[in-house]
């Protein structure tokens, strides 16, 4: 019966291992598709 309710906490924090791989995942697609800011530093340095 032990056994049954360690491999039941092994399977939820391998499923929650999991959720957390695909939310980190996700966050770096997002941040991929953001639009990349051009600092006015380097716009100054062009005119020049």
């Amino acid at each position: 019966m032990i056994a049954f309710y360690l491999s039941l906490a092994a399977l939820g924090a391998a499923g929650a291992a999991l959720i957390r791989e695909l939310a980190a995942a996700q966050a770096k697609q997002r941040a991929a598709l953001r639009p990349v800011r051009v600092h006015a530093a380097n716009r100054d340095s062009r005119r020049g």
